[in-house]
Order: C-alpha cells, then structure tokens, then sequence
C-alpha cells in the first residue's frame, strides 16, 4: 500500500511540475530522473554485494534471493515512473541513461533489427525468481542495464496457442533483476515494414 501511495505521490508531482513550469518541465524532471538513477546505482551496488555473498544454488537461500530480486524491482520503480512521463512528453531518455563501461549492454534497436540479449540463469536461482514463479523453460531478455551486471529483465513465455513444429510467440510474464549470470546468446530479430 505504502508503495502505491508513492508512486501515486510521484506522479502527482511530476504532473504538478509540469502545469507550474511548463517552458523548463522538460528540463526540471530530466534533472530528477539523473538525480533518480544516482540513488538507483547505490542502491543496485547494495543488492549486487548481496547477492554475491549469497549461495544462490542453496536450497535455504532461495527465498533471500527472490526477495533481493524483488526489492531491486521496487528501487527502479521511481525512474521507470519518471522515464515513462518524460516520454509523454515527447523526450527522448535513451541519453539520459547511465552506462557502464566495460558491461554488457542489454536489447537495443537499431538499423531495421532488434539485437536481444538472453540470459541463462542457474536452475535453483530460476525457481526463486519473483519468489513464487517456476520460469525454467521461459525466455529471459535482458532489457536494461541498472549497474554494473544488474540488468532489469523480461522473463517471457509462450502463448497458450504453441503448438510444436509451428511459428511460436512469447509474452511478456513479468519483469525480474539479474545480477552477474552469463549472457547465453545474443539473437538478432529483423523487423518486416508493413
């Protein structure tokens, strides 16, 4: 409850900077999404050393990491939030985004094809994700890069019209947070004009 009011409160006051500041709102809330992503890469260097001082293949474990990996999700609430209304607004955030040198760089568009960047995760650490799914046989892209090897992530699955030998799709399941697992394949997906 106490995270919805958040983002609520959020909300409303990026709609309130909006209306007061109209000719510098673009600007003011670019300023607190920077502001945003500086608590946020703190916050994800906090739940990486976490994370790697844990066990993540002990059975005991499973449920301090689904809850690390669900407190990683609420940290990058509030910029998601900030991003999402920036982009109403027409700005581009793609260069108000951290990067890391030297770090994989998650699914990117460019030149007509999706580059997508899955991620193989280890059986026990697939079972803990989002502490109550199962997503082993699911398809996990990377999406963002949070920090340094912290990457936000779509777990997918495939549509209930599956049928084996036929063109199959995926949906999106639900997001999770990754920390340090190996990048399995990198698959390029060319997109048809229509």
């Amino acid at each position: 409850m106490s995270g919805e009011f958040m983002v609520n409160d959020l909300k409303r006051r990026l709609v309130e900077i909006r209306e007061k500041n109209f000719e510098e709102a673009a600007t003011i809330i670019a300023r607190l999404l920077r502001d945003e992503y500086k608590r946020l890469e703190e916050a994800m260097k906090k739940y990486r050393a976490s994370y790697l001082r844990m066990n993540v293949d002990d059975p005991a474990q499973q449920n301090d990491v689904a809850d690390l990996r669900l407190q990683a999700i609420e940290a990058y609430r509030p910029a998601y939030i900030i991003e999402d209304f920036l982009t109403d607004m027409g700005v581009d955030v793609i260069p108000l985004m951290p990067q890391y040198n030297g770090a994989f760089e998650a699914s990117s568009y460019k030149n007509g094809e999706w580059l997508v960047s899955m991620v193989s995760l280890r059986e026990n650490a697939m079972r803990t994700l989002g502490g109550h799914c199962n997503v082993i046989g699911d398809v996990v892209i990377l999406e963002r890069l949070l920090y340094d090897h912290a990457y936000l992530a779509a777990v997918m699955r495939q549509t209930d019209d599956y049928e084996p030998g036929k063109q199959t799709f995926v949906e999106l399941d639900f997001y999770t947070v990754v920390f340090d697992e190996d990048i399995q394949a990198m698959v390029r997906l060319p997109l048809e004009n229509k």
